[in-house]
């Protein structure tokens, strides 16, 4: 019994092996800062995939460095992104509302780690891994 439980409940957290690939699949299209301040190398995403690699980045960033924190507000997004701050403000409240973000508390998010996988599947089907 302990073997099945061990197959169907599984950690929420992201190993480091798993953690080594989310980080090389993303090297196409986004990196980080040691500031933190995300910077997007594929210029032709979308506001919407750009707020969406930002949270990604961060969370990744984090779990290679912990004094980068894996929140984000619109106000700093929209100073690196270039991005109007309501259009940020925008866009976060929607991937809170999509489950794609966790509202950690008023203006703060977090992205959802269960969810950087698909996004890193659609960045790559969208413009090519490696590309």
């Amino acid at each position: 019994m302990e073997d099945l439980k061990g197959k169907f409940i599984v950690s929420e957290e992201i190993d480091e092996k798993r953690i080594r690939e989310l980080v090389e699949r993303s090297l196409p299209f986004f990196r980080v800062s040691k500031s933190g301040e995300v910077i997007i190398d594929k210029s032709e995403l979308s506001s919407l995939e750009k707020v969406k690699a930002s949270l990604v980045a961060r969370f990744l960033a984090h779990k290679l460095d912990s004094g980068i924190s894996p929140e984000v507000n619109a106000e700093e997004l929209s100073g690196y992104l270039m991005i109007p701050k309501n259009q940020v403000a925008a866009r976060l409240k929607e991937l809170g509302d999509e489950k794609f973000a966790f509202r950690v508390r008023r203006g703060i998010y977090s992205v959802n780690p269960s969810r950087i996988e698909d996004f890193l599947n659609d960045l790559e089907n969208e413009y090519g891994a490696g590309k």
